[in-house]
């Protein structure tokens, strides 16, 4: 571009410095102008280009698994249940001996590699070593390492329904007892007399009444004895953060342009807790096992007179009596199990917490 006088953008503000008059006689949108064309360059313009973002959509659940699969620990966890449920699927396959075998309509024990109904610890044929007299008529002399499998792939299923169940009724409940201010005392009421039944002597109750029911139905009567009144905690849990948030500002403001209350509950409240809740319900599965642990030492769980097995009744009767203690690979084989399995859920909830809080997604 040529100008009738060539000067600088230095030049041209010390010229007007020195003398504000001087602006008239300089041409300063010629130099304004070659200063904006050194520093941008036109492309032009597109109806396509300007729809177009520069970058990709935020998805918050893109982000939360982004940042879990960067956490070793995360993926460390995930590794542990894997192996655990592959073996629970697969493990009686690998290597089996039946625990009992139908002959004639009646049970009995399966055939093992131990000589007799003795102790027999882990060896090259049974790898859990062999269930001793101590563990009763039934585990005499059976091969450990099916048992223990056997029995987490039904405290496994029994685990992952009870707490699906309570983290459903946990939430719903809870959402609605923290937000409608009228279900409050009701709710409270409730909690304080089921607080004031002792556990046990429910259970034990409750399955006098359904014990002729068991052989047909004992998963589903386990089940509903687990999550009848096990979501109580993850309520109250619940609608104490409800209470927190339920009166912020955006809250009012929903409720005053005339947001209907399942709206605000499910955009507005629960949405903001998803990283809180995550910690609680990430040991709902490990919970429910150690529940039916607990029913089982009982007595109150499966009847292994029925061919169910649960890591529960395993661990009850190894520890029956004292032999264990001569004979600890006995509680090798469920402990193998029930210890990574609740360690591997407690740190993964704790990752996945991390990484549903919005505060962490940059």
């Amino acid at each position: 571009m040529k100008k009738k006088n060539k000067i600088d953008e230095e030049n041209l503000f010390k010229l007007i410095d020195d003398d504000p008059r001087a602006i008239d006689s300089v041409e300063v949108d010629d130099t304004i102008q070659t200063n904006l064309n050194d520093l941008f360059k036109v492309v032009g313009t597109s109806d396509e280009q300007i729809d177009r973002l520069e970058s990709a959509p935020y998805s918050y659940w893109r982000m939360t698994f982004t940042q879990l699969f960067k956490n070793p620990l995360a993926i460390a966890c995930i590794v542990i249940l894997a192996i655990i449920v592959f073996f629970a699927i697969f493990g009686p396959i690998i290597h089996y001996f039946p625990p009992v075998i139908e002959q004639g309509g009646m049970i009995t024990k399966g055939t093992t590699f131990a000589t007799n109904a003795g102790y027999l610890g882990p060896n090259s044929v049974n790898w859990f070593g062999v269930c001793g007299a101590n563990m009763g008529s039934w585990f005499e002399g059976t091969d450990m390492w099916s048992c223990v499998w056997e029995g987490t792939r039904l405290s496994l299923l029994l685990g992952t329904v009870v707490a699906i169940i309570q983290i459903i009724l946990g939430i719903a409940i809870g959402a609605a007892w923290g937000y409608f201010r009228w279900l409050d005392p009701i709710m409270i009421e409730f909690r304080n007399f089921v607080n004031n039944i002792p556990t046990l002597l429910l259970d034990i109750m409750l399955m006098q009444y359904f014990s002729p029911y068991m052989k047909q139905y004992g998963f589903w009567i386990i089940v509903f004895l687990l999550s009848a009144l096990g979501w109580i905690g993850l309520a109250g849990f619940v609608r104490n953060q409800i209470i927190i948030i339920r009166n912020r500002e955006y809250n009012i403001a929903s409720q005053t342009l005339g947001s209907k209350s399942i709206t605000m509950i499910n955009h507005n409240l629960l949405p903001y807790l998803v990283s809180v809740i995550v910690t609680v319900v990430s040991t709902a599965i490990p919970a429910a096992i150690s529940s039916e642990v607990g029913l089982a030492f009982f007595d109150l769980s499966f009847k292994i007179s029925d061919g169910d097995i649960t890591l529960g009744q395993v661990l009850t009767e190894a520890t029956a009596g004292y032999a264990w203690l001569e004979n600890p690979y006995l509680l090798i084989g469920p402990l193998v199990v029930m210890i990574p399995l609740t360690v591997a859920f407690f740190y993964l909830g704790l990752a996945l917490a991390d990484a549903t809080d919005p505060k962490s997604h940059r």
